[in-house]
């Protein structure tokens, strides 16, 4: 039987305000700044040569990449299914698959394609499931960490593991170091946090204190910033202490996750006609993943630029990475378009009940 944790805090607003003040100045920046570098990398592109390698894409093929991806979202969705359960406020996982769509469809489109949805999700845990802002909002904050965990820990052993491959595209080195360094540090203080070490508010109590120190003044953030970080940790503690057999299943779906899109990948580029090694497609893989994580919506225009540049420094031809490029835009406006009509149906028909939230 699991034992839920009871949160006993309310997440402050102004976080969510002031992420949604950022995104409302630069977005069309960002936006604007994304399809100039799609347009410069897209240019003088040999489009014969990605058209004839889509044209051999077939049926099955296009139904076996469809089917991947649908089995891939019930899998991402476990982990934040798992984690509401343990919080005692169990939602089935059919619902909580729609809500995902839907909070990935805004993420897409906002600066940072891995968040921006999240006060979606919030929102439709409380409003059609009746779970409480405190819960609701530890639960999409406690998965989005599990994600960066998982995420940060296999890029970053994907690169190493790239360092001493015979066939490496980061030929070069400084800059994958730097990049190793980043992720690994990364993957260091999410592990810290959830083993109870703190990282976070320990941090914000230092700068707190030499910013009183040297400048011989009070910081005027209050101390409800600093217990809101600590209150957090905390849950992240006790998710990893108390709950120790779900923490490992929920990072068994992670690292799931994690190897349906190297099989997914593998499909598209078998499609094309190209069969990759195993290094080949970590390479393609870990690329297409870092391009996500750029403040660009949607990745626009460092997607474009660097699958062609990954796959011809492989010694492959650039239409492959076009070609690559091609489908996941295709698959991502599909699954984005289905995501922006369940945000508008859940958030035009607050008193209509569908089938899915029918179902627990």
């Amino acid at each position: 039987m699991i034992m839920p944790i009871k949160p006993n805090y309310q997440y402050s607003s102004k976080i969510a305000a002031f992420w949604r003040e950022i995104q409302k100045r630069w977005r069309w920046l960002l936006g604007v700044l994304g399809i100039v570098m799609a347009w410069y990398a897209l240019r003088g592109v040999a489009w014969t040569e990605v058209l004839g390698l889509l044209a051999g894409i077939n049926t099955l093929a296009i139904l076996s990449i469809v089917l991947i991806n649908l089995l891939m979202l019930p899998l991402m969705t476990a982990r934040w299914w798992l984690i509401l359960r343990i919080l005692g406020t169990p939602v089935s996982l059919l619902s909580v698959c729609a809500y995902r769509t839907a909070a990935n469809a805004i993420s897409y489109i906002t600066p940072g394609p891995h968040f921006g949805g999240e006060p979606l999700s919030v929102y439709l845990l409380c409003h059609r499931q009746q779970i409480s802002v405190s819960a609701a909002a530890t639960s999409v904050a406690v998965d989005r960490l599990l994600e960066l965990l998982a995420s940060f820990a296999v890029l970053t052993l994907c690169l190493v593991n790239l360092a001493f491959a015979e066939i490496n595209p980061f030929s070069g080195g400084q800059q994958l170091i730097i990049v190793i360094g980043v992720l690994g540090a990364f993957s260091c203080i999410l592990f810290a946090l959830f083993t109870g070490k703190r990282p976070f508010s320990r941090s914000a109590s230092l700068i707190r204190r030499l910013y009183s120190t040297y400048f011989n003044l009070k910081c005027r953030c209050s101390g409800s910033f600093l217990d809101t970080i600590i209150q957090g940790e905390s849950m992240a503690e006790a998710l990893f202490k108390s709950h120790r057999k779900q923490f490992f299943l929920a990072n068994l779906f992670s690292f799931g996750h994690w190897l349906a899109i190297f099989t997914e990948f593998w499909l598209m580029s078998f499609f094309l006609g190209v069969s990759l090694s195993f290094w080949q497609v970590t390479a393609v893989v870990v690329v297409a993943r870092l391009a996500f994580f750029t403040p660009f919506p949607a990745g626009i225009g460092v997607l474009e630029s660097a699958l062609p540049w990954v796959t011809a420094a492989l010694g492959l031809e650039s239409a492959l990475g076009l070609s690559l490029l091609m489908i996941i835009r295709l698959r991502d406006l599909l699954f984005s378009l289905a995501g922006l009509g369940l945000t508008m149906k859940y958030l035009t028909c607050h008193k209509k009940v569908s089938i899915i939230d029918d179902i627990q």
